[in-house]
């Protein structure tokens, strides 16, 4: 397993790498957060934080993977396909901030934000995010891992600084912890074209079909969208109590602790699947190295939920100590989305994108759902369980879809599903039950990894 799951590994850590320094930022927030803003004021965040993430999902436009795909052909006009994917997001971004200005007011009266006047750093740091996601594309296709750290490293040790500058100031509260975040982000985007602009090199044909690839992937996109903020924007506007949002954006934030994990083997799956397809072999050592992953995030996972209690405690102290039920909850949700990734590939291979569409969109109907009966009887751990139970159905459904251009062995998905799905009930046990727990599932754990390195298995 020394060539492409080589390769695989090597640019999967350094994009970890990267999404660790990324979380430690939003760790790096968590003291900030706890000291500086209300609960109330945490949730606010979390609903800008929600905003961006809509902004974002909207005008990325499902190109990553589509530029993935015609970046390695050989046969498209790498200058065309990088001017698209600089045009094509910022259009749809300028046409989302025109609806945001005429549909202001009802946004943050549905948010129920202080002023109509903050949504704008949700928005920029949406659109922000949006080309960073898309113009580092051409590095990720490249394999130049390196760049896509630098860039990534720079802009969040920026956030934290300018967050720290800002605090000590008398900028406003809530809108110093946006400013510091899509300040630097739109200059990570400007720096990611500015250094693609060597890689498009050579002629060849438009890529007239890019979209054609794309867009069946934007309604999954939105289905995500869903997803990731119908928990926040449900709690905003059912919960009569507003700390909840405060406690969940808190539990989220924690839970970036896992995203080196997820974002980092997402950067580089899909570079490798692309390529291994028409190789005898290569996707069974593939299978077995995402196999990996998903046990190793699952450890992470596990580790986090059953520290919840103390973690909570010592960062975010007595105002934030019901966020500790919502954590085991949402690590669980994190370790399924690890194996979303991988559930996706069979679909990816046989070109049937319009079945990630379609099980993205019955997930986003379950998780609202799911939503309207948890959150009025659990508030924000209802809306945690939401994300939880979606997740499972996604990845299960897209593991049966692509069973034939990517089989898998349904037990081992079935006891990978049942694992995230305990931390719940397991994170709520004594000290001493946890430590045992934790020790056990990290023997396991070692154990899966070292039997999935070898031939065969």
């Amino acid at each position: 397993m020394d060539g492409v799951t080589g390769s695989l590994r090597r640019e999967t850590a350094l994009y970890a790498v990267a999404a660790t320094i990324n979380g430690l930022v939003v760790l790096a927030f968590l003291p900030f957060m706890s000291r500086a803003l209300s609960a109330a004021q945490a949730g606010e965040v979390g609903s800008l934080r929600t905003l961006s993430d809509i902004v974002a999902g909207i005008a990325v436009l499902g190109l990553p993977s589509g530029v993935l795909k015609f970046w390695q052909d050989g046969v498209t006009s790498r200058k065309a396909l990088l001017a698209r994917s600089a045009l094509l997001p910022l259009a749809t971004s300028i046409a989302l901030g025109l609806l945001l200005l005429a549909f202001g007011e009802k946004v943050s009266s549905l948010l129920r934000l202080s002023s109509p006047g903050i949504l704008v750093h949700g928005y920029l740091l949406g659109a922000g995010a949006a080309l960073v996601q898309v113009l580092l594309t051409p590095h990720r296709a490249e394999g130049r891992a390196w760049a896509y750290l630098a860039i990534q490293a720079v802009r969040g040790l920026a956030s934290v600084a300018m967050l720290a500058i800002l605090l000590g100031t008398s900028f406003p509260r809530v809108p110093a912890f946006m400013f510091s975040r899509w300040a630097p982000t739109l200059a990570a985007a400007a720096a990611a074209l500015v250094l693609a602009i060597p890689l498009a090199k050579g002629g060849g044909r438009r890529p007239s079909s890019l979209m054609r690839f794309s867009l069946p992937l934007v309604p999954a996109g939105l289905a995500l969208l869903i997803l990731s903020s119908a928990d926040m924007v449900m709690l905003r506007a059912m919960s009569p109590d507003l700390r909840q949002s405060g406690y969940y954006e808190w539990a989220l934030s924690a839970c970036m602790a896992l995203t080196p994990f997820t974002a980092g083997f997402g950067m580089a799956w899909q570079r490798h699947i692309f390529r291994a397809r028409e190789e005898r072999g290569t996707l069974g050592e593939l299978g077995r190295g995402s196999m990996q992953f998903v046990v190793l995030t699952l450890w992470a996972a596990c580790l986090l939920a059953l520290a919840s209690p103390e973690i909570v405690r010592l960062v975010g102290g007595e105002p934030f100590l019901p966020a500790a039920r919502v954590i085991p909850l949402l690590a669980g949700a994190n370790a399924v989305y690890a194996l979303y990734l991988v559930s996706q590939t069979g679909p990816l291979l046989s070109g049937q994108t319009s079945w990630i569409a379609f099980v993205t969109i019955a997930g986003a109907g379950a998780n609202i759902a799911f939503n309207a009966r948890l959150i009025p009887l659990y508030g924000a751990s209802g809306a945690a369980i939401a994300t939880l139970g979606s997740n499972l159905f996604m990845a299960g459904s897209l593991f049966w879809a692509g069973r034939k251009a990517f089989p898998v062995s349904p037990p081992v998905i079935l006891v990978m599903m049942l694992a995230p799905a305990a931390l719940g009930p397991v994170a709520g046990l004594g000290a001493g039950p946890r430590i045992a727990v934790a020790a056990l599932w990290s023997g396991v754990s070692i154990w899966l990894i070292r039997a999935l390195g070898r031939d065969g298995a």
